[in-house]
């Protein structure tokens, strides 16, 4: 599991999903019908919409978890 708590956490959560899977940025971007460049933007924390960064962690098999700021998953009940 992988905490992201801004954008830049959050970008670098999605680059690490995305190698695991052994995916390319183009791959990735092809996916989300976008181009190379906003994968990278998305990746760095730069400014992407919601949209195309939901979908990538729909597309990657990821899945979020939203929770007050300072609680951990055994406090949040997930269900």
């Amino acid at each position: 599991m992988r905490d992201a708590y801004d954008p830049a956490s959050f970008g670098r959560a999605i680059r690490a999903i995305r190698q695991e899977r052994a995916w390319t940025q183009a791959k990735l971007a092809e996916w989300l019908g976008v181009s190379r460049q906003t994968v990278v933007a998305l990746e760095q924390g730069g400014p992407v919409s919601l949209i195309v960064a939901l979908k990538a962690v729909s597309v990657l098999g990821a899945k979020i978890v939203v929770a007050p700021k300072g609680a951990t998953l055994s406090e949040t009940k997930i269900g």
